[in-house]
């Protein structure tokens, strides 16, 4: 665990006042697994014959999409908090955010940017859906360096302590007590579904869309699962903690691909 890769010390900035800048171990995790997703994507692009600079764009505005609205999901769900302490916003820099609020969004740019271009959006969320799991993967080793989004307390064989006082002062990780690796889980998961998801692209005959539609329904049941097993509530609880925002974007994901792959599946028959 080490949660601060380069401390750059203390500063004094108008209106946000005192603030600590350093470069977290979590956002150099997040931007490699951004960075090589986006490689990875661009590349099948290009393999299926379509123009590489607006499939570049596609790539980077949907990734700045995603990357405002998983900040932008956080400060909504605690907002009042916000309006109290708007230094805090800038400390959102430094979180992750709501995942979940990010795959949504960043889904909406690359949908709009897609049918600006005129480009095959079928085919490239086919083609997006194992770099987008990959990168996911990668981000959940930055929230592990981090101490954010750890799990519940728990005597399980592969429990970890968390040590670190800095990673306590920026995400409240409770400190010496044995903790569910969530965030360990999660990488594993993504990375056998990005490889489940890059076996299914490599298939011939499958109908556009339906690479993309099994990402939203698998990753969001995994989501979905795994979050029982959160021990932190930054992320916001609901239904008198019943389910986390997480949860509702991930039941969403689960109904709006399952409904695509019938309908999908359904057309092919008629066809037949």
């Amino acid at each position: 665990m080490h949660p601060i890769l380069i401390d750059f010390g203390s500063f004094d900035l108008p209106y946000f006042g005192t603030t600590h800048l350093f470069l977290p171990t979590y956002g150099v995790l997040f931007a490699a697994g951004a960075m090589l997703a986006w490689w990875w994507f661009v590349r099948r692009a290009r393999s299926l014959g379509l123009p590489p600079e607006p499939v570049f764009n596609l790539a980077f505005y949907a990734l700045i999409g995603g990357l405002l609205g998983a900040k932008l999901t956080l400060i909504v769900i605690d907002l009042p908090y916000y309006l109290d302490h708007p230094a805090q916003i800038l400390g959102t820099i430094r979180s992750a955010g709501v995942l979940m609020g990010g795959v949504l969004v960043g889904a909406l740019a690359f949908i709009y940017y897609a049918w600006k271009q005129k480009l095959p959006l079928l085919t490239l969320g086919d083609a997006i859906a194992a770099p987008l799991a990959l990168a996911q993967g990668i981000g959940r080793l930055g929230c592990f360096s981090a101490g954010c989004c750890w799990g519940v307390a728990s005597d399980a064989w592969c429990a970890v302590r968390f040590t670190s006082e800095a990673a306590h002062d920026q995400t409240g990780v409770p400190q010496g007590i044995p903790l569910l690796p969530v965030q360990l889980i999660e990488f594993g998961f993504d990375l056998a579904l990005a490889g489940l998801l890059a076996w299914m692209w490599n298939r011939r005959g499958r109908y556009p869309g339906t690479v993309f539609w099994v990402y939203l329904v698998l990753y969001g049941a995994g989501r979905a699962t795994i979050e029982h097993w959160r021990g932190d509530t930054v992320r916001g609880l609901w239904l008198g903690g019943a389910l986390s925002t997480s949860q509702f974007f991930s039941l969403a994901a689960i109904v709006i691909g399952a409904f695509f792959l019938i309908h999908d599946r359904v057309r092919n028959l008629r066809r037949a």
